[in-house]
């Protein structure tokens, strides 16, 4: 059985024990050619890319807004 949970605050797709990050098409990483079309699809406008497959990421991704904290700007 195939289960689905969706993160609606940052768009972070878990589906059967996988977890897929969101990508707009600017925002893709250089090496995209090199991912397999197995760990990614399309959605609503992103790509999501199989966490697993990514170079390097972010284990703690708490939000995709990087202007999220602008209060501590000057």
């Amino acid at each position: 059985m195939k289960t689905l949970k969706i993160n609606s605050s940052t768009n972070i797709i878990k589906l059967n024990n996988q977890t897929y990050i969101p990508f707009q098409l600017h925002q893709l990483p250089k090496y995209y050619n090199e991912i397999s079309l197995s760990d990614q699809f399309n959605l609503k406008g992103y790509t999501y890319i199989n966490i697993n497959s990514l170079k390097s990421y972010n284990i703690d991704i708490h939000t995709l807004n990087k202007d999220l904290d602008y209060k501590l700007k000057r």
